[in-house]
């Protein structure tokens, strides 16, 4: 005599997950998709300057305020849309900054997160203030 062992609402919750996975993986842009969406012209929410990011493409730059530095995408986070970038600093030094993308309540605009030297910087895109 065989009892088949069922865990009562296992098999909804597993199904349910699944489903939830494929959704949330559906709507979440590819990794070069988020490098292309936060690549462009912005300047800084508080004081003057301009921030030029450039990660769409092999040859990875950030122009700040003038500034330019190498860079190389090291880690895209799609679920948290942050991108981590390997940046060679003067000195010849490599530094991790990080590049969060924070959008609005309705999903319409976003604004930059630039994580570098433990400061948080944040970023609108030119043309918006």
């Amino acid at each position: 005599m065989h009892r088949k062992l069922t865990i009562p609402g296992c098999t909804k919750t597993i199904g349910l997950l699944f489903v939830l996975m494929l959704a949330i993986g559906g709507c979440s842009s590819g990794s070069s998709d988020l490098a292309s969406e936060v690549s462009g012209k912005y300047q800084h929410e508080q004081g003057d300057g301009a921030v030029d990011i450039n990660l769409a493409k092999d040859s990875s730059t950030l122009i700040i305020d003038g500034q330019t530095f190498k860079g190389v995408v090291d880690k895209i986070d799609k679920g948290s849309n942050t991108i981590q970038v390997k940046v060679e600093v003067e000195g010849g030094a490599t530094e991790v900054w990080s590049i969060h993308q924070v959008w609005n309540d309705n999903g319409s605009e976003f604004k930059l997160n630039l994580r570098r030297n433990g400061v948080i910087e944040t970023l609108i895109p030119v043309g918006r203030s």
